[in-house]
């Protein structure tokens, strides 16, 4: 039994899905940004969990916000929805202890975006293609996306993306480093269910305090690397998951993780 209104969950193989279910377009509104969260915790939550993938359902990831939602609101109102999609999203996101990687068929538009950046990797079909049309059809910034869309491509690209509004093709996305990894359409859930198990085979602490790693770096000045990195690894050396994994490694066997 589903236990929501706008998308599917689903847990097979130690990865959980979640499936944005909201026809014709999996539009964003407030319910269907509120099961995302829950969605996301309750994977997070799941011992047998160990990898999520979101995606869409019909033919694409998302069209972006919802226009009807918003339309009447006031930008008290606009301003607190969108601090519950973008802040709450990405801070959700943030905490998790478990890699979230993200399926795009077809299209991704602006919040769908948002929704795909907030986690670890994108893997997209060869038809998908990637927009932040807020300037042309909202006459305004795309939010978060300024954010993202610098660090990952930098301004002068993003600037064309966010000024111009005109979609980038998943080849083109990829060739500029903005997602992982461009698939045949036919074979898009395949590829991204088998990397998705390929992590969750991995020891669950070491994905975690990796992931963790990432994320506090990112803003980190290198000063501050040198400590926190030899600190991490030298940690992580001295769990039980660490020396299980040599042992498995000199014995030609797979590991058995303890998550210690």
């Amino acid at each position: 039994m589903n236990d929501y209104s706008t998308l599917r969950y689903e847990s097979a193989n130690g990865v959980c899905r979640i499936i944005l279910d909201r026809p014709p377009l999996n539009l964003i509104d407030e319910t269907l940004t509120r099961d995302y969260h829950d969605a996301l915790r309750r994977a997070d939550a799941d011992s047998s969990c160990r990898a999520i993938v979101l995606s869409g359902s019909g033919k694409g990831l998302s069209g972006g916000l919802d226009i009807k939602f918003v339309e009447s609101f006031d930008q008290a109102e606009m301003e607190q929805f969108l601090r519950l999609f973008y802040v709450g999203t990405i801070a959700i996101c943030r905490k998790l202890s478990k890699p979230l990687i993200t399926m795009v068929q077809g299209y991704a538009r602006e919040g769908a975006c948002t929704l795909a950046f907030s986690g670890d990797m994108i893997i997209a079909a060869d038809d998908a293609d990637f927009g932040y049309p807020a300037v042309p059809n909202l006459a305004g910034p795309p939010g978060m996306h300024v954010w993202f869309l610098q660090r990952l491509i930098g301004r002068m690209k993003a600037a064309e993306l966010i000024y111009t509004g005109e979609p980038i093709t998943a080849v083109e996305a990829a060739a500029m480093g903005l997602i992982t990894k461009v698939v045949p359409h036919d074979s898009l859930e395949k590829e991204t269910l088998k990397l998705a198990e390929k992590i969750a085979s991995m020891s669950p602490l070491a994905i975690q305090r990796t992931r963790q790693l990432l994320l506090a770096m990112e803003d980190m000045d290198f000063t501050e690397v040198p400590d926190v990195a030899l600190k991490a690894l030298s940690e992580a050396f001295s769990s039980e998951d660490s020396k299980e994994a040599r042992l498995a490694f000199r014995e030609k066997r797979r590991p058995k993780w303890s998550n210690k």
